[in-house]
């Protein structure tokens, strides 16, 4: 009595291949392979997005929320358009507090803007050269509230953190 066991081996398997049992596990297979693609691509998508802001700002970015900034940012221009040069003092003032924020949202730490400015590498955030010599104004206002400025020099100011602030997509 010779059994052909590769015969019906084979048979079985063409058999199965060939049933509705089969036809069903390959639909859900396929349905379910879909969605974990979608779900890799999401994943990478996401990951992708922190990886180039790290590698573009040596950290990961954070998303500033547009709407609160952009009215202090211009009611910082409005003191400055008004023509008077206390008022763009306060402009200065105003726009480094708004630094400081900036720059604690990124995740610098330190007691003011001068230790997490300092933390800062070269090249590391976009105008931040910018922002030190901005710094220089803010601290000869700060340290002397007399302190005779120009209306051009507090505008070349506010100008230096516009860059910065519009770099990082702070503001528009």
């Amino acid at each position: 009595m010779d059994v052909d066991i590769f015969g019906a081996l084979s048979s079985a398997y063409n058999d199965f291949l060939q049933s509705t049992f089969f036809y069903y596990l390959k639909i859900f297979s396929a349905f379910v392979s879909v969605l974990l693609f979608i779900d890799v691509v999401l994943l990478l998508s996401k990951r992708a997005r922190t990886d180039i802001m790290i590698a573009l700002y040596g950290m990961p970015t954070s998303r500033f929320k547009k709407a609160k900034y952009i009215p202090r940012w211009e009611s910082v221009k409005n003191r400055l358009a008004s023509g008077s040069v206390s008022s763009g003092k306060i402009a200065i003032i105003e726009a480094d507090k708004m630094l400081n924020e900036a720059l604690e949202k990124f995740g610098f730490s330190g007691k003011d803007a001068d230790e997490k400015i300092g933390k800062i590498k070269p090249g590391q955030l976009v105008g931040i050269e910018e922002i030190r010599n901005a710094r220089i104004l803010f601290h000869k206002i700060m340290e002397d509230p007399g302190y005779e400025s120009s209306l051009e020099e507090l505008k070349s100011a506010l100008e230096m953190y516009e860059r910065f602030f519009r770099g990082v997509e702070m503001i528009d």
